[in-house]
């Protein structure tokens, strides 16, 4: 019984560690912070809400672009989680890659993650994003509650 008791002590540790690695959620779930003090050193929220909108900063990914696609659309879905949302709220998105014709090639990725649903989207080439190894970045807006 001593054993079952430090092993669920020990998980519950573990969940609390994990929870808050996963973001933090201030100001009446207004604002999302997936990565809290790096966030506000910049002072920006990975998600915000205004009445039944949901705005998602860029989410990047670096590596190849499969591997970056997969982490950015992985991160967009624990973001919309934390509002009980899923990619069926999404009615916009724009798409920042550094080789858009690698991004088209990884488009499988982002399919499997929207499934049938097809929010308006803004697929876009630079030359460059934030950080230099950053090959993709994606935003959202998701309605919170939908109107169709």
């Amino acid at each position: 019984m001593k054993n079952h008791c430090i092993l669920l002590i020990a998980f519950l540790i573990g969940f609390t560690f994990n929870v808050q690695a996963q973001g933090q959620k201030l100001q009446n779930g207004k604002i999302f912070h997936l990565h809290p003090a790096g966030e506000q050193d910049w002072n920006y929220a990975q998600a915000y809400r205004s009445g039944n909108m949901l705005y998602l900063s860029g989410t990047v990914g670096k590596g190849d672009m499969d591997q970056a696609m997969e982490r950015v659309y992985k991160t967009i879905e624990l973001t919309l989680k934390q509002y009980g949302l899923d990619l069926t709220h999404a009615v916009k998105e724009n798409l920042y890659a550094t080789d858009i014709e690698a991004a088209k090639k990884s488009q499988p990725i982002r399919k499997k993650y929207y499934g049938t649903h097809t929010p308006a989207a803004t697929w876009v080439q630079v030359s460059r994003l934030f950080e230099e190894d950053t090959v993709l970045e994606v935003e959202v807006i998701a309605e919170i509650k939908k109107t169709e």
